[in-house]
Parts: C-alpha cells; sequence; structure tokens
C-alpha cells in the first residue's frame, strides 16, 4: 500500500490559499508524493469542494476526484502533511 498523508497546514497567502483549495489541495486533503523536487508533484487522492458548474450545481460538498498538481518548491515547503497510514483509511473531510 502507498503511504499517504494529510495537509495539516499551510503558510500560504490569501490568493495561493485560494488557487490550490480550488484544485482540492486544502486542509485534511489526502495527497501522496509522486515526485519530490523542482517541481514538487503530488496526487491528490481526497479532498472536498464545493461543486460548481456540472455536477450538483446547488453548492454541496462533494469528494473530488484523485489529480495530480506540480508546487514550485517555494510553495510546497510551506505546506505542511502529517503522515496518514494507508490509502484504505481515507475519509472525505469537507472542511476547506
Amino acid at each position: 500500500m502507498d503511504a499517504v498523508g494529510e495537509i495539516c497546514e499551510a503558510r500560504l497567502d490569501p490568493e495561493d490559499a485560494a488557487l490550490l483549495r480550488a484544485m482540492g489541495l486544502s486542509l485534511s486533503a489526502k495527497v501522496r508524493m509522486c515526485r519530490a523536487g523542482e517541481p514538487c508533484i503530488v496526487a491528490v487522492l481526497s479532498s472536498a469542494i464545493p461543486c460548481q458548474g456540472g455536477g450538483a450545481g446547488d453548492g454541496r460538498v462533494v469528494p473530488c476526484c484523485s489529480s495530480r498538481i506540480g508546487l514550485a518548491r517555494s510553495l510546497a515547503k510551506r505546506i505542511l502533511v502529517t503522515r496518514v497510514t494507508t490509502i484504505t483509511s481515507l475519509r472525505v473531510n469537507a472542511q476547506v
């Protein structure tokens, strides 16, 4: 099983935080490191973001799908992650 981390803190300015949150990278999101370095690439495994446009379209919170995001080192080093045991322990958390 792959090791998974959970975003526990992000020391970001409001604009960067909003952009990453829109891509599913928010507090309590589960992530897996795909590649360290420049850029750092993380897979966002679970998050909860408001549905906008298609889908429910009514602002309900729904789980986002898995995606990968490339982060500049200067941004990645301001995002703190705690280790979660395995992918099977994932839970969707509505905190954004």
